[in-house]
């Protein structure tokens, strides 16, 4: 079972990743931007990891979108290959338009805006753990195809741009109605608060991750592989044996592809 990690000038967690990737027992390989797109046919899945792909140049994720890499990548994606982008690997999926309907750019990430008391209390980067509810039913996603709906994870935020918005409203109904939204910002308890620090950039309906139509491709702003081993959670104890919740995104990925092969 072979996942690409893909990596663009700029991109600094494809190491992290790739661990998490073949830890999973997966046999993980960093794909580099410049390498014959061709070659990316020969994986069964993947990971774009996180990062500021050409410094975020223009607006993040955009330049990264237009390499050629991508249009090999969407052709996979339409071939039910599975694709998990991380943060801006999310934001490459969205400026590419594989995300979310994959017929052209239908979303933005946009600066952070965070709103408390109907108040604007801070802009841009932030980096905090955050809390996650799964709102997709179980194998809907191919990133999140172990988890049950209504299941709560802790997994890192560290981004600038993760305000996911839409210029027409229908879009985010459309994500709604077609269960396409994968993971929620939400409180330890689970609830949906649309109000900084639960919801942590303003995201529209409190939105951290999506999914395709078909389910194959999930693009997320948290880092599942910055939660993948229970040392890297925030606890007094930082060399705790075991996993992190992180780790459920890559098992999932890997589910689906035996399913899949099945």
């Amino acid at each position: 079972m072979r996942i690409a990690v893909i990596q663009f000038p700029g991109t600094n967690c494809e190491h992290e990743t790739l661990v998490a990737v073949r830890e999973c027992g997966m046999d993980g390989e960093i794909f580099r931007w410049n390498r014959p797109e061709q070659e990316l046919c020969e994986f069964d899945g993947y990971v774009i990891p996180g990062g500021f792909s050409y410094q975020d140049r223009v607006r993040a994720g955009v330049i990264a979108s237009k390499e050629p890499v991508m249009a090999t990548l969407r052709e996979e994606a339409a071939n039910g290959k599975p694709i998990i982008g991380i943060c801006n690997g999310f934001q490459i999926l969205v400026e590419s338009g594989i995300l979310p309907f994959g017929d052209g750019v239908r979303l933005a990430l946009a600066q952070n805006v965070m709103i408390r008391g109907g108040e604007i209390v801070r802009r841009g980067y932030y980096c905090a753990w955050t809390m996650l509810r799964h709102d997709a039913e179980e194998k809907r996603c191919s990133g999140s195809y172990i988890l049950r709906r209504g299941e709560i994870l802790s997994i890192p935020i560290a981004h600038a741009e993760g305000n996911l918005v839409a210029s027409d409203r229908k879009v985010i109904e459309r994500l709604i109605e077609d269960d396409q939204i994968v993971f929620r910002y939400c409180s330890p308890q689970g609830e949906i608060i649309n109000e900084f620090p639960v919801n942590v950039n303003g995201s529209t309906e409190n939105i951290a991750g999506i999914s395709n139509p078909e389910g194959n491709v999930l693009g997320m702003m948290p880092h599942p592989e910055r939660a993948f081993f229970a040392w890297q959670l925030p606890r007094k104890h930082p060399r705790i044996p075991g996993y992190g919740p992180g780790r459920k995104i890559f098992d999932s990925m890997k589910r689906y592809i035996e399913e899949r092969r099945s």
